[in-house]
């Protein structure tokens, strides 16, 4: 069975349907349908994150997403003839109401919340207080010990529930 028709059985035995993948990229296409896949918590995570971006009629190249407005930037991406790349438009989404922008606006407003976080990022970033922990590259994960780290300062971090208290009583 080849990779493209593993992935595809993959898919649909989860309801999921795929067209077709290059064959240069059959293989990353199965690694990607296998994270997918995974009956775990990260699997689960995983396809929750994508289903926002299954709903849309074109494909998402970028979401901004904020407590009370969405931005969702519509591909693919199309060359002007100076080189611009602009999409083919976005929809903005606010408790008000809907907003369709045009592929010029959505440039000036991606750009414009691209900056902003940056600014914020960065901040962070150059705060005192971070500066020993800071690395100069990307540190791989220890799932089973950082998750159990993670969870600990989130409990640390937050007020016990009724039903916490209720668990530390009984034990």
């Amino acid at each position: 069975m080849s990779i493209r028709s593993w992935s595809k059985s993959a898919l649909l035995k989860q309801g999921w349907i795929i067209a077709c993948a290059p064959i240069d990229e059959e293989e990353c296409t199965a690694q990607l349908v296998e994270l997918l896949v995974e009956d775990n918590a990260d699997g689960r995570a995983r396809r929750h994150t994508l289903q926002p971006w299954l709903c849309y009629e074109r494909p998402v190249r970028e979401r901004f997403e904020g407590r009370d407005c969405c931005l969702t930037v519509e591909g693919p991406i199309y060359k002007s003839r100076d080189g611009t790349g602009y999409p083919l438009g976005s929809q903005l989404r606010t408790e008000f109401g809907w907003l369709d922008l045009t592929p010029e606006e959505t440039n000036l407003l991606a750009d414009e919340v691209r900056s902003a976080i940056d600014l914020v990022l960065l901040r962070w970033f150059a705060r005192p207080d971070m500066a020993e922990r800071r690395l100069s590259s990307r540190q791989s994960r220890e799932r089973y010990f950082d998750d159990h780290v993670a969870r600990n300062l989130i409990l640390s971090a937050t007020p016990p529930t009724a039903s916490m208290e209720q668990d530390a009583h009984a034990k």
